[in-house]
């Protein structure tokens, strides 16, 4: 068993991007640390939730330049990470493969990565699509020291909170997690600030571990009529805000079904009809499915136009064999969060 010493701190580095990083860097402007960023091109310019402006612009609205490289092992930037001794350093979101080296060249070996997961269980990508799929209401902040591999490093601090019932999409796990991730990095950073913590590292037993990749939803949410009512509604909260939407083929047309539940107050199905409307008042469609039904609130088309009022009983919602074929197919993205 190993331990690593942290602080005391007078600087937050952060690395990546999103929401929760600008969360991150607003929290340890309040405590009154020097806060860095380090980003890359495109999560610079990625749009905060609600908020209509780029990371970027809000980080400068409240005094932080952000240091935006698209390669992460340039010399470059080693002057911008600049002197690790005082600092607290996390990575939230980033998108760059750190080199071992690099790590302990430019960290002291002390760079940290926040997960939302248990490990080693849950590696990898897509992590609130795979949990809300996988049925799966508890959550995590734990904080591992970054190596070579991917969320394979020691554990430092780990934290575990249950996400509530009405928690059912993607978003709304995003926003519970949120504020348990932003409380429990400021008490950290609390107590850190004046003295040093000494926190032992708990290593990841590998016989444990499952790897998760990272979902599409263009390639991997379009819907099988196959399954059980319980699992089509989770594949559909899975899919809901703030991704695109669960996809399927209406009247030959791609639709997106969005706020989905499972419903078993009618009667039991036969498989032959799952996938048929049995049932509309143009508020709502219920889509009869093995061991009960869906009944489906928002269902829009290709460009986002509300078309759940323009649905009959008697309609089918189909999805081609191709794209069901392609479900399992694994998508690479590069650095940049782009596939290749």
């Amino acid at each position: 068993m190993t331990t690593v010493t942290l602080g005391p701190i007078r600087r937050l580095l952060l690395l990546g991007g999103g929401d929760l990083l600008f969360k991150f860097a607003e929290l340890g402007r309040r405590r009154g640390l020097a806060v860095d960023v380090v980003t890359s091109p495109d999560q610079s310019k990625e749009q905060l939730p609600g908020t209509g402006r780029a990371l970027a612009a809000a980080l400068r609205e409240i005094g932080i330049e952000p240091a935006v490289i698209a390669k992460f092992e340039q010399a470059e930037t080693a002057r911008l990470i600049g002197d690790t001794g005082a600092t607290f350093a996390l990575s939230v979101g980033a998108r760059w493969i750190f080199r071992a080296d690099r790590i302990e060249q430019w960290f002291g070996g002390k760079l940290l990565n926040l997960h939302g997961t248990r490990l080693p269980q849950n590696r990898g990508g897509g992590t609130w699509s795979w949990q809300i799929l996988m049925g799966n209401r508890f959550g995590f902040c734990q904080l591992h020291l970054v190596d070579a591999g991917i969320d394979t490093g020691p554990i430092v601090v780990g934290e575990e909170f249950i996400y509530p019932p009405a928690c059912r999409t993607p978003q709304d796990y995003i926003a519970h997690a949120a504020d348990q991730y932003v409380r429990l990095i400021g008490e950290l950073l609390d107590s850190m600030k004046a003295r040093p913590r000494e926190f032992i590292c708990r290593a990841q037993p590998e016989y444990l571990s499952t790897y998760w990749p990272r979902l599409e939803t263009a390639t991997h949410g379009w819907i099988d009529w196959r399954w059980d009512a319980s699992s089509l509604e989770r594949f559909i909260c899975a899919f809901d805000e703030p991704y695109g939407g669960a996809q399927t083929l209406w009247n030959g047309r791609t639709v997106r079904l969005k706020r989905a539940f499972a419903n078993r107050e009618d009667q039991s199905f036969h498989p032959f009809q799952s996938g048929i409307v049995y049932r509309t008042n143009k508020r709502w469609l219920c889509i009869a499915a093995e061991g009960g039904s869906i009944v489906v609130e928002d269902l829009r088309d290709e460009k986002g136009a509300a078309v759940l009022a323009e649905v009959e009983a008697g309609d089918a919602f189909t999805t081609p064999p191709e794209k069901l074929q392609a479900l399992s197919k694994r998508v690479q993205f590069n650095a940049r969060g782009l596939k290749r």
